[in-house]
């Protein structure tokens, strides 16, 4: 049972493309955040530049609402917090389902090196089976060429005069 890949590098392999697809997913979660803070970091330019010249230099970004427009502060707030607690529920969720996937990972990996594990002992209870069979026929052999009690005296004398000349 020699093969060309062993299960240690299959271990291995299926580590390393774990690793490979939590680090893409780092990445793409950091270019977003990346993305993000850039659009908010350009925001908050505008608003200084606003406050200490009196007008933006560029014009900010435009909201609108299809649906009728929350009126006043409190009520921007209360939706504002809405969104917020959305988020966070959303963010919640998908951190769940990332830990979700990478305990199923897990188990899939330690599913496959214990396949690996029963067909090795499955392999090495063949081999053994063989064995005891070619031993248990080469003791039927050796039973089968013993003499039997009518023909041992027989033998006996024979011996006994041939080694006598």
């Amino acid at each position: 049972m020699n093969t060309t890949t062993s299960p240690g590098s299959n271990q291995e392999a299926a580590h390393l493309e774990k690793l490979r697809s939590q680090l893409s997913t780092d990445i793409e979660a950091m270019q977003q955040k990346e993305a993000s803070l850039r659009e908010y970091e350009q925001r908050l330019r505008l608003l200084v530049d606003h406050a200490q010249n009196g007008r933006p230099t560029q014009p900010g970004p435009q909201y609108f609402v299809t649906n009728a427009a929350p009126q006043g502060s409190a009520e921007l707030d209360a939706e504002w917090e809405k969104y917020e607690r959305a988020h966070a529920l959303l963010e919640a969720a998908r951190r769940g389902l990332t830990d979700d996937r990478l305990a199923l990972k897990d188990r899939e990996e330690k599913l496959a090196a214990r396949e690996t594990e029963v067909a090795r002992r499955e392999a090495w209870v063949k081999i053994r089976e063989q064995e005891i069979v070619a031993e248990a026929a080469a003791k039927a052999a050796v039973v089968a060429a013993k003499p039997t009690f009518t023909s041992a005296p027989f033998l006996a004398a024979r011996n006994l005069f041939t080694h006598r000349s």
